[in-house]
């Protein structure tokens, strides 16, 4: 039985043990995904296990897809441009740093037909998550910026930046909600004021809850499950080294089976 999991803080209600455990059955291989709720500190050790094969592969989340590029002996092409990583592997002797999140991303602008190019839109917050986002959207022909509570220690790549009091609404079209503001541990809370959301579309890459309170504050709003689901079925095609058919059925029974967890 080969071993994969997530590595990150504050993971225990995470729906990637269901995706990876219902496609591994699926597909008929037999995996044990875990949750690595660690310490920075100790991810070295985790890595050195995967090292010796005795972990298959890893997904990063939360606060470390950033600090894991430390530690790994190569980033793909992809993982480099957006400068974070959520997917580790092994190639021969090496340790793979990948990113799916700009698939994941991409792929849930394709799947909900949500037109960027030319389109005015304003990335709230700048961990990895927003990082991908940001790859994806410059890719498409967006008109990006960056929101933070200081624009000190963005990312150089990530420009241009303003903090929040500079958001002009009249200026967006599409917000990307790329904060854990209003998931699990910050409910009921917003990073906007209603006003500067009304009559906007929002993505939020919060999958849980499904609606959160500045998607209902939005005239169009997307939750984050489409892209935890497509950013986790292209990690397993990695892994795997396989190709998955990536359906609305096939999708939808990966909802459902979140749903029922």
């Amino acid at each position: 039985m080969q071993r994969y999991g997530l590595i990150g803080k504050h993971i225990q209600h995470s729906k990637s043990p269901a995706i990876h455990q219902f496609m591994a059955n699926k597909l008929g291989i037999k995996i044990k995904y875990e949750l690595f709720d660690i310490e920075s500190q100790e991810i070295p050790t985790l890595l050195k296990l995967m090292r010796k094969r005795a972990i298959h592969g890893l997904n990063v989340t939360i606060p470390y897809k950033k600090l894991v590029i430390n530690y790994v002996d190569r980033l793909t092409p992809k993982a480099k441009k957006v400068g974070a990583v959520n997917t580790l592997y092994i190639d021969g002797d090496e340790l793979v740093g990948d990113n799916t999140d700009y698939d994941g991303f991409y792929g849930m602008l394709q799947r909900n037909k949500i037109q960027v190019y030319q389109k005015s839109v304003y990335i709230l917050g700048s961990g990895g998550a927003a990082k991908a986002a940001y790859s994806v959207l410059k890719d498409l022909g967006a008109f990006v910026k960056v929101v933070n509570r200081s624009t000190v220690n963005i990312d150089p790549s990530m420009v241009p930046a303003i903090t929040y009091s500079m958001i002009h609404p009249e200026h967006v079209d599409i917000y990307i909600q790329a904060t854990p503001i209003g998931g699990r541990n910050y409910l009921n809370q917003s990073v906007l004021d209603e006003r500067l959301v009304q009559n906007k579309t929002v993505i939020d890459l919060i999958y849980d809850p499904p609606i959160t309170p500045i998607m209902s504050y939005a005239k169009e709003a997307y939750g984050g499950l489409d892209i935890l689901i497509l950013q986790a079925l292209r990690a397993e095609e990695i892994w795997f080294d396989l190709k998955i058919e990536v359906t609305p059925q096939l999708i939808q029974e990966i909802k459902d089976v979140i749903m029922h967890e």
